[in-house]
C-alpha cells in the first residue's frame, strides 16, 4: 500500500515473492498449490474505489495470464493470497472458495492464513452470529469466508465503518468465536491471521485459539509445521523499489508513505522487516495517519 507499483515488483521479482512462496515458503512447511487470488485498487483506474479482483484454482508460478497483467499493471494497493489446503476428501478445493474475499456493497477485502477446528460442526451456530444480507453473499465453503462475513456483520453494528471500528469488529468476532468452540468443548490449536484492507487502509490480525493444543487420538495428522505459530511481519518507508539487486523499503522507516504486510518477508534480506507479535492487531488508518499496535488476550 503506498505510491503507485508494478504488480509485477511484489508477486515476481522479490526472492522470496508472492509467488515463489506458493512451491518454496521460507517460514511455512506447508506448499501453498490451492489457487491465487487478489484485489488490486488503482487511483487512476475507472471507478478507483472498487478493486480489480482476479482469482483462480492454477498455480500462480504457471498462471500466463496472472504474468501478463502484473507486468502491465500498477497498484496503490495489492491484497493478495495463495491458498495452502491440506489434501483430503473435504478440502474445499475450487474457485468459490479462494482468498482474498470481497463483497462489493461492503467496504473491506479479507484474506486468512490459518484453520479454524471443528469448523464443520460450528458452522451454523456462527451463521446465526451473520446478518441475513450478508448470509445471502456466502457462495464458499470455507472456516475463512464465514469469518468475513462475521467480522462485516459486527462492523454494521457500528456507524462509522473506520478502521479503529473494524478493529472492535475484529475483537467481537474473537469473543464469539471463543463462545462456539466451548460450547463445541473445541479445544485444538486453530491458527487465524487476517489481513483486511479497503484500499486505503489496513488492519492485520496475528491470532491463534490454543495455541499448542493438538488431538492425541490421531497423532499422525499432527505435523512440524503445526508447532510453528502462524508469522505476519511489515515493512515501513517512503519508497519500494529495487536497490542493487535487493527489493527493499527506502526513505524514512518511520514513514507511513509505503508500507508491505506480508505473511513472511518478500526478501530473504530480512533487515527493515518487523514481525508483528502474537495475539495483536496492526492498524494502518490513512484518514488520521494513525498507525497502532494493539494486544489482545490469548
Amino acid at each position: 500500500m503506498g505510491p503507485p507499483v508494478v504488480i509485477d515488483d511484489l508477486l515476481y521479482k522479490p526472492d522470496s515473492s508472492l509467488v515463489r512462496q506458493s512451491y518454496e515458503p521460507q517460514l511455512l512447511e506447508m506448499l501453498n498449490l490451492g489457487g491465487f487470488g487478489m484485489v488490486s485498487w488503482d487511483e487512476s483506474s475507472p471507478n478507483p474505489g472498487t478493486p480489480l479482483k482476479y482469482r483462480t484454482t492454477d498455480l500462480p508460478i504457471f498462471d500466463q495470464n496472472l504474468k501478463a497483467l502484473a507486468e502491465k499493471m500498477r497498484s496503490n494497493c495489492l491484497l493478495a493470497h495463495i491458498r495452502g489446503i491440506a489434501y483430503r476428501a473435504d478440502s474445499g478445493f475450487g474457485p468459490h472458495n479462494l482468498h482474498p474475499f470481497y463483497y462489493p456493497k461492503y467496504r473491506w477485502a479479507m484474506a486468512h492464513n490459518g484453520d479454524l477446528a471443528g469448523f464443520n460442526d460450528m458452522r451454523h451456530d456462527l451463521l446465526d452470529h451473520v446478518t441475513p444480507a450478508l448470509r445471502r453473499n456466502i457462495q464458499g465453503t470455507t472456516d475463512s469466508e464465514v469469518v468475513y462475513a462475521l467480522v462485516l456483520s459486527q462492523l454494521e453494528r457500528v456507524e462509522k465503518n473506520k478502521p479503529a471500528d473494524l478493529v472492535a469488529a475484529i475483537t467481537q468476532t474473537i469473543s464469539i468465536l471463543r463462545e462456539v468452540r466451548a460450547a463445541h468443548q473445541i479445544e485444538i490449536n486453530s491458527a487465524m491471521n487476517l489481513l483486511f484492507s479497503d484500499g486505503t487502509s489496513t488492519v492485520g490480525l496475528r491470532f491463534t485459539f490454543d495455541y499448542g493444543c493438538f488431538p492425541i487420538d490421531d497423532p499422525g495428522k499432527i505435523t512440524q509445521g503445526n508447532f510453528n505459530y502462524l508469522s505476519l511481519w511489515y515493512t515501513m518507508g517512503e519508497h519500494y523499489e529495487c536497490v542493487d539487486g535487493v527489493w527493499q523499503m527506502t526513505g524514512d522507516p518511520q514513514s507511513t508513505s509505503a508500507i508491505v504486510i506480508a505473511s513472511e518477508p518478500l526478501t530473504r534480506e530480512v533487515t527493515g522487516w518487523v514481525e508483528l507479535p502474537e495475539y495483536s492487531i496492526f492498524m494502518v488508518d490513512r484518514e488520521s495517519g494513525q498507525i497502532e499496535t494493539i494486544n489482545l488476550e490469548c
